[in-house]
């Protein structure tokens, strides 16, 4: 091992003694382990350390390269700091190791839409739907990115299922009532009915398609 490697692993050891005196005085009388560098990503992440925490759960896979949820968390902090093909990198090793990791699945669905990697997108949110049918937030994000595309039948079939599987999803029924109104002007009535819905769910949402409902009328 060189010396930033080892200056870094011994950085982090410092880091676990402040963070976790309870335990970590049992875990690092012997060496320490994946879970223990995982857990203590975990809390640095939550303290919004996320530079640190990509290190600790660097540490973690190092020492169990099988560790999904360690890329998984790791993928979310790079994506807190905006490294978003890292994220993206680290969220494939995770469905890699767990093909039936339905969170890791959206989440690199998501980073991926945002590279403009869109097949790549589509093809992460459309396993998260195998993985589990009613992933609300699957079927929502797959809206998004095919109203980026302008694919806007697509959209709408899958915003209807976000709405079908979460009758309360908000932001889907708006996001719906948009998709309607760009599908088709001449018809406004499935947008109203999406405005009507959003009155008793989140009146700003309600308040911002009424407008564009009105603006199509013109």
């Amino acid at each position: 091992m060189n010396v930033r490697k080892t200056i870094k692993i011994f950085r982090l050891t410092l880091i676990a003694l402040f963070l976790f005196p309870a335990f970590v005085i049992a875990e690092y009388s012997e060496k320490p382990d994946a879970g223990t560098f995982f857990k203590l990503g975990l809390n640095l992440a939550e303290k919004m350390q996320y530079s640190e925490a990509i290190d600790s759960f660097r540490q973690a896979v190092k020492l169990k390269p099988e560790y999904a949820e360690a890329y998984f968390h790791m993928g979310n902090s790079y994506y807190k700091i905006h490294r978003y093909s890292e994220a993206m990198d680290s969220y494939k090793m995770a469905v890699q190791i767990a093909p039936n990791y339905e969170e890791a699945y959206i989440s690199l669905g998501v980073v991926s839409s945002m590279l403009r990697k869109y097949d790549l997108a589509i093809d992460a949110l459309k396993k998260a739907v195998k993985v589990n049918s009613k992933s609300s937030a699957a079927y929502y994000n797959l809206g998004k990115i095919y109203m980026e595309i302008n694919e806007t039948s697509k959209a709408v079939e899958a915003y209807r299922e976000a709405v079908r599987i979460d009758p309360d999803f908000a932001s889907a029924r708006y996001n719906l009532g948009v998709a309607y109104l760009e599908l088709n002007k001449d018809s406004l009535n499935p947008a109203i009915e999406q405005y009507k819905a959003l009155l008793n769910l989140d009146k700003k949402l309600a308040k911002d398609l009424d407008g564009l409902i009105n603006k199509a009328r013109e």
